[in-house]
């Protein structure tokens, strides 16, 4: 590459910002496929930046505080301490002012509907033509280590080979419950799937079921301390086939 290789701090955290012209970012997103080291201290800060906007997204103020703007919080945050204080930082923040997570409305409904929060994150994200995945499967051994350190269980990415779909790649969501990680698969078509996994001991152990919603069929279960949930078009004849092979996850 070219000799404003390797980024600046500065550079990475305009990176994570989408602060960068298109040249610069796509350099740098180069850069960071073959450095994936660097690429996890990235992630790491877009995640922090995802639970800070979560946080002061419903906070009330009577005038634009320019000290909660996003990216200037989660700079001095990590200036400060490691992620995991920023993260002890945020929650007691969160308490103390009463602030909703932005993914609470995931809770809520999955009081009714158990992993509803994994239909809300397909929708989101499978919908996205240019960047479903914060990790593309290029780099399936970086984005395998990333999300088991962060959900402290090993993931594995079940092959769907036999079905017709690819792994896409996948990505790290705050939710109410914690953690989760979102995992795209993907056809020639370029219809995706999805596997959904996040902490949960709200169900007992072997707790499964499915459901049609708007289109959308979700296979949901819960084991050792955690809830699954695979999400598909409702009328592709392989969801039972998909669904079985995700099982390996769990």
């Amino acid at each position: 590459m070219n000799q404003r290789i390797p980024p600046s701090e500065e550079e990475l955290h305009a990176y994570v910002d989408g602060e960068l012209d298109t040249s610069r970012h796509a350099e740098i997103e180069a850069y960071l496929q073959r450095h994936p080291a660097v690429l996890e201290r990235v992630l790491e800060w877009r995640h922090t930046a995802h639970l800070l906007r979560s946080d002061l997204l419903h906070t009330v103020a009577s005038r634009p505080n320019p000290r909660l703007d996003v990216s200037q919080v989660r700079r001095r945050l990590i200036l400060r301490a490691r992620v995991r204080m920023v993260a002890a930082a945020i929650l007691v923040v969160g308490v103390a002012g009463g602030v909703a997570g932005g993914w609470q409305l995931g809770r809520e409904r999955a009081a009714v509907a158990p992993m509803a929060d994994a239909v809300e994150a397909y929708r989101v994200f499978a919908a996205d033509a240019n960047r479903p995945v914060e990790i593309g499967a290029d780099n399936e051994a970086t984005l395998q280590k990333w999300l088991s350190k962060r959900l402290g269980r090993s993931i594995t990415f079940p092959d769907l080979h036999g079905e017709g779909f690819n792994l896409l790649g996948g990505r790290l969501l705050a939710t109410a419950e914690g953690p989760a990680a979102l995992i795209f698969y993907q056809d020639k078509s370029g219809q995706r799937v999805s596997l959904y996994i996040r902490q949960s001991n709200r169900f007992d152990r072997g707790t499964r079921g499915s459901r049609n919603e708007d289109g959308l069929l979700t296979h949901y279960w819960y084991e050792g301390g955690y809830g699954f949930a695979v999400v598909s078009r409702a009328d592709d004849p392989r969801a039972a086939a998909i669904n079985a092979a995700m099982r390996s996850a769990g």
